[in-house]
């Protein structure tokens, strides 16, 4: 059960929340004297790895887990409870969420080929009663499940999800995309498009085979960049801004000019290429365009990055990258890596719907190639301490408001000869701290300055005792045995509010025995503000002062609730 302290502490956050929607107005900013604090529950006993979480436009909290099913765990107040789980089918691979204005909810799995023509599809689940009742999409042209949603000839792998109502719509009139790449294939880029709020979707789609003619200069570099590797990374629609109803796909590549690995599910590629294409015609064309290329050597894939859009429409990237590294220094197993070999945790952005990619100030990396037309040249990096920084993610609110969370250890971990993490570089017999990891979350109010060297970050430790220990491996099956593990398999994920609060889902193997923990943002949130163009319930606007004046009352006449200071 939750403690005192933690019901004080969002009780502390809601009343600075509620207060900086009342007290600063327009623009939206962050509270500068008020930095970012966060509060640590335990959110289910389950395994927890790759917990995925979402809001609605109400505010409702979604975190979904392999641990789970094809499910999630549901909270109603915030973060501070949770119930659940609430399950479409017992038996799932990868998850992901998404969720339409009207709150409706679309739910992704990894399953069983159930029959069809590749052992692994994925089926899209779709509830619009917080998980009381669930239906499945179909194949237009195969009704049943026979061969999942997908129905892809190749299999597919790592899928994402998103849905959107145009305007005079309804959640059963909703464009629903489901996205991922052939596993069995040559790993490009698919889709399959509901424009019936789910119920059935079309044939895969290839994003890489309908590149629209006006983008024949990008198509031939992405098309020659994902030759050889992809990893999807995100699908959205964007709900606001000056392109509603565009599709956007994310994913990161290995191009065949890497050294000569082979083009194979091994993945022992460096990623250092960050795409993306966008739709406006609901998946028939595509126009595609290279974010940032960090060069030979320098891998972004930790597995994943984080990709997001803002409520404008706008797509951002949030990933870590050993950018500054060379192999000679780097993959010297013998000695310890130098500081130059890190990874770092960066962003990039488009401030135009993916057109054009924006970065941070500073000058490309001497080892990096020159960047593609339209991408950003250098990176805007996140973190100032050094170490190593793993699993990122990204959310976005209003333009340049986001929030990054991470893991990080002070070790330095090697890698091999193409920039990958070397298995096992990295465990406690061999770590300086030994192999300690924490969740931290960075946020930033003006990512999108005018001047790139403004951008100005504020950094939280969220965990204090630390939540995994050893190697962590993003390999599958080449982890080392007895050296490192798969328990927390692949992300952990961050989530806004309308109340401008983040929340990060996030496997813990530490501190037992609940494995899925939950942080929720208590203080320095960003003013409240509608996600995806939908504002609150009537409620809330009606609430928020009196609610968060209450509360400023109350727990000045307690002990305030334990929140952990700001890193430097």
């Amino acid at each position: 059960m939750r403690s005192s302290n933690a019901r004080r502490g969002v009780l502390a956050g809601l009343a600075a929340g509620c207060l900086a929607g009342a007290l600063l107005g327009s623009p939206r900013t962050v509270l500068a004297a008020v930095p970012p604090a966060y509060n640590v529950v335990n959110v289910g006993s389950q395994y927890g790895g790759e917990p995925y979480i979402i809001s609605d436009p109400a505010g409702n909290l979604y975190d979904s887990s392999p641990s789970l099913g094809a499910g999630f765990l549901l909270s109603t107040n915030h973060g501070a409870g949770w119930t659940g789980p609430f399950t479409a089918d017992p038996s799932s691979g990868d998850t992901a969420l998404g969720s339409d204005q009207s709150g409706a909810i679309y739910l992704a799995n990894l399953a069983g080929g159930d029959g069809g023509p590749a052992p692994l599809q994925s089926d899209v689940f779709k509830t619009i009663d917080k998980g009381q009742h669930f239906s499945q999409g179909t194949p237009v042209n195969l009704p049943g499940k026979t061969c999942g949603t997908s129905c892809s000839p190749f299999g597919v792998d790592r899928q994402w999800v998103d849905g959107y109502i145009p305007p005079g719509g309804t959640t059963d009139s909703a464009l629903v995309v489901l996205m991922y790449h052939d596993f069995y294939g040559a790993s490009r880029i698919d889709v399959n498009i509901s424009t019936d709020g789910g119920k059935k979707f079309g044939n895969p789609i290839d994003v890489q085979a309908n590149f629209a003619p006006a983008a024949a200069q990008q198509a031939g570099i992405v098309n020659a960049d994902s030759l050889c590797d992809t990893v999807p990374v995100g699908v959205f629609i964007a709900k606001g801004g000056p392109h509603p109803g565009r599709i956007i796909t994310a994913w990161i590549a290995a191009d065949p000019s890497a050294p000569a690995t082979g083009c194979n599910l091994s993945q022992a590629q460096s990623f250092h290429n960050l795409i993306v294409a966008f739709s406006d015609d609901q998946g028939k064309t595509w126009t595609p365009q290279v974010a940032f290329d960090g060069g030979l050597f320098h891998d972004a894939s930790s597995p994943f990055t984080g990709f997001t859009l803002d409520n404008q429409g706008n797509p951002y990237f949030g990933f870590t990258m050993n950018l500054n590294a060379d192999p000679a220094t780097c993959a010297n197993t013998n000695t310890p890596p130098a500081p130059k070999c890190e990874f770092d945790t960066y962003v990039v952005y488009s401030p135009d719907g993916g057109s054009t990619w924006k970065g941070g100030a500073g000058t490309r990396p001497p080892t990096a190639l020159l960047p593609p037309p339209g991408s950003a040249a250098v990176p805007i990096k996140v973190n100032t301490d050094q170490g190593t920084h793993f699993f990122p993610w990204i959310a976005a609110q209003d333009p340049g408001h986001v929030v990054v969370s991470y893991l990080h250890t002070g070790d330095l971990i090697a890698t091999d000869l193409n920039g990958k993490e070397h298995p096992g570089s990295c465990f406690p017999a061999a770590c300086k701290f030994p192999g300690v990891w924490n969740l931290f979350a960075s946020q930033s109010a003006n990512l999108n300055a005018a001047d790139p060297s403004a951008v100005q970050f504020a950094t939280t430790q969220v965990t204090e005792k630390g939540m995994h220990m050893g190697d962590i491996c993003n390999l599958g099956i080449a982890c080392v045995p007895k050296v490192s593990n798969r328990n927390l398999l692949d992300y952990q994920t961050v989530a806004i509010d309308p109340l401008g609060c983040a929340h990060i889902a996030y496997a813990d193997d530490l501190n037992l025995p609940n494995n899925l923990k939950a942080a929720n943002q208590t203080a320095g949130c960003f003013t409240p503000a509608p996600i995806g163009g939908a504002a609150p319930e009537a409620p809330w606007a009606v609430l928020l002062v009196p609610t968060g004046l209450a509360a400023v009352w109350y727990v000045s006449r307690r002990r305030r609730g334990h929140s952990l200071p700001a890193a430097a």
